[in-house]
């Protein structure tokens, strides 16, 4: 079946879209019920269709506002009538409000084999670097060491009227959680060195994090954490993804639990953009159950891990939220410990007041570690199990460290919206994550397992939105898409698409261990070339073949498929976005040139006719046959002199195909040595695009 976004899907998403002539930007519900409301001004999320409007809309309309820097977005504080004009600007995609969010171990490792990986696999997250966006970290505490374990610690600041756009990062602070401590406990889960309890008996550094090797960087939005600081510290990580070298976030925050997946909120196009980059992003279930759909709104969106809480007897903890049954973003992906986990602590801070930790032979303990309860303890463990798993295997993709949890979760006597896959196991999981092959680098090209809307939109091969060119033929194949693909029947076929969207893949399929080649063009510009190949494809085995593109650009975009070889098998296209309907036609002229190559047996024959290319022609293939028996080669020169294609092989007929790139004056040559008189035919197809 045939899937096209649609004015339909984007309502379903719970935005509201005005009725006028022009494109208004999508409105959040929220903010539209407080310009009812509330007189102004607003707080709200800005995102624009790209980052060089940011600028000149908003100074025009003299906002002050604070703009990301690696996605197209800027809060700011507006008024009724700035708000409205926004609306009606061409340049802007969408605007919500800012709204406030909410936060939501040794038994931890012992019952899900953590322990078992950490003695006899050696294995601790080393190498890996997990991002911590939380009220911030104390790298002050001796389990999560400034500079050497905790390397970098970010103390964000976002306010809208006084910064105007400068800098909202300060690198280096020794301690950015100051008044909560959410964020201390929550590094201390996922990475936490134990350095306190590294003489206890009962087991060396007994209280240190599931990935203790890893690295952490700390981006402290403070306890008053909303909308901007998270996006804030997406944008940051993002940013600095290179440099210092950032493999996860994990993100123990959420709000508007039991709302629908909408695609594009500011947060999910944020935590998308780190996916796409190659990062895993874990979020918090929340702690709203035993109710049904009451899930965080950002732990559906489908690339990221949804992380329920468990008890230490490896049951459902009562408060972690439960989804709808049958919906398809609306359930958790994997349950880990979530209750009395302890963790490191900030003393002086709010949530650093709970749960101590009383140890009657370690009375010291109570000082840095204590105990608490919540997703928010479980979605750093599930964070620092990925870091184990890209430690066994850097390779892995997101969508792989995911499918692995899922695959090695021990089953629980729950439904899958409200526990997910099962229990995790991380032994189990490294496990898995040694024996499979990562698949990384086509993740990074584009082959995601998930568009920005969530499900790629796909169209088969036989989508009347799609233009061929040249011979192709229909075949049956139970494996494609919808069982048939379009086969190209010479090496001068090509498929035009039009698109709206930055991101595409195509999907063919390989039935022999002979690579194919194509060529991709966008708005006329080569991509480059790629080879379709799998090294096991038989005709009993086809194998699936996808060549990803991302970062086309915002817009709407003109490709082509150039057919490199002959038997290119095509099963469909996906877009990140829609495929329009084409503006593209093109028509088929004929030349018949003959000819009869004298005697020469000693000397070569050369026969030239020209051939006229127009600026609208696009292809030439040509056929040159002969009867009796000789040896005909057949050459294209282009204008300049220069032979831009040719076929010299023992073959009756000789053919050739030019993709046409200069109008001018082209000749078909043709060249013997005959030993009788030979007369040949030459047959030329031109193509041409209606204008």
């Amino acid at each position: 079946m045939n899937k096209k976004l649609s004015s339909l899907g984007i309502l379903a998403s719970g935005l509201l879209i005005t009725t006028s002539v022009q494109a208004d930007a999508l409105l959040d519900p929220k903010l539209a019920q407080d310009i009812e409301t509330k007189a102004g001004p607003y707080e709200v999320i800005v995102s624009f269709d790209k980052n060089s409007n940011i600028d000149p809309v908003l100074q025009n309309l003299g906002i002050p506002y604070l703009s990301l820097k690696t996605m197209p977005m800027a809060g700011a504080t507006v008024t009724k009538g700035q708000l409205e004009a926004l609306i009606k600007n061409s340049a802007v995609s969408s605007i919500y409000a800012n709204a406030p969010l909410q936060y939501s171990n040794y038994t931890s490792g012992e019952i899900t084999g953590g322990h078992y990986v950490h003695d006899y696999y050696g294995l601790d997250g080393h190498g890996v670097t997990i991002a911590v966006l939380d009220s911030g970290v104390d790298a002050t505490h001796p389990d999560l060491e400034f500079q050497t374990k905790t390397i970098e610690n970010v103390k964000i600041l976002g306010d809208l009227d006084l910064l105007g756009g400068r800098n909202a990062f300060i690198e280096g602070v020794p301690n950015s959680d100051t008044t909560s401590g959410h964020g201390t406990h929550v590094a201390g889960t996922v990475a936490g060195s134990g350095m306190v309890s590294v003489n206890d008996e009962r087991r060396a550094y007994y209280h240190d994090g599931i990935a203790p090797g890893a690295s952490i960087i700390g981006l402290g939005a403070g306890e008053g954490l909303s909308i901007l600081y998270a996006l804030l510290g997406f944008d940051y990580a993002i940013a600095n993804q290179d440099r210092l070298g950032i493999d996860i976030i994990t993100n123990s925050w959420g709000g508007g639990d039991g709302a629908e997946f909408d695609p594009n909120n500011p947060i999910n196009k944020a935590s998308f953009e780190a996916y796409s980059k190659g990062m895993v992003v874990s979020f918090a279930a929340s702690n709203s159950g035993p109710d049904e759909d009451t899930l965080n709104q950002y732990a559906i969106a489908p690339w990221v891990i949804n992380v329920a809480a468990g008890t230490s007897e490896k049951e459902l903890a009562d408060f972690s939220s439960r989804g709808v049954a049958g919906h398809v973003y609306k359930l958790p992906d994997i349950t880990a410990p979530g209750q009395n986990i302890t963790s490191t602590r900030a003393p002086n801070t709010v949530i650093g007041a709970m749960g101590p930790v009383v140890d009657l032979e370690h009375p010291e303990y109570a000082a840095y570690y204590h105990t608490i309860s919540g997703t928010s303890m479980a979605t750093p463990f599930v964070a620092g199990v990925a870091a184990l798993l890209l430690e066994v295997n850097p390779d892995l993709s997101p969508d792989q460290i995911e499918q692995i949890l899922k695959d090695s979760a021990e089953p629980m006597n729950y439904a899958p919206h409200e526990v997910g896959a099962g229990y995790i196991d991380v032994k189990a999981a490294v496990d898995l994550a040694k024996i499979t092959s990562g698949n990384r680098p086509s993740f990074m090209s584009g082959n995601t397992q998930w568009s920005s809307q969530g499900y790629w939109a796909q169209f088969d091969n036989n989508n009347d939105e799609l233009v061929y060119l040249g011979k192709w033929q229909t075949k049956s194949y139970d494996t494609a898409f919808q069982q048939s693909v379009a086969v190209a029947k010479n090496n001068n076929a090509s498929i035009f698409a039009k698109i709206r969207g930055e991101r595409v893949r195509f999907h063919f399929l390989a039935t022999n261990s002979n690579p194919a080649s194509i060529e991709v063009i966008m708005n006329g510009r080569s991509l480059g070339t790629e080879t379709i190949y799998a090294a096991n494809a038989s005709e009993t085995s086809p194998q699936e073949v996808v060549i990803a593109f991302d970062d086309l650009g915002e817009g709407v975009h003109d490709l082509e498929v150039r057919i490199l070889n002959k038997h290119v098998m095509f099963d469909r296209i996906d877009v990140d976005g829609d495929l329009l309907a084409p503006d593209v036609s093109f028509s088929i002229s004929q030349q018949i040139n003959s000819g009869t190559m004298g005697v020469s047996a000693e000397n070569l024959e050369v026969q030239e006719f020209p051939l006229e290319i127009t600026p609208n022609d696009v292809s030439i293939t040509s056929s040159l046959s002969w009867t009796g028996v000789a040896d005909l080669d057949f050459y294209l020169v282009n204008p300049d002199g220069v032979e831009v294609a040719s076929s010299a092989s023992l073959e009756n007929p000789e053919e050739l195909q030019f993709w046409t790139d200069t109008p001018g004056t082209y000749t078909l040559r043709v060249t013997g040595y005959i030993s009788i008189a030979t007369p040949f035919t030459i047959t030329t197809d031109i193509t041409s695009e209606i204008k």
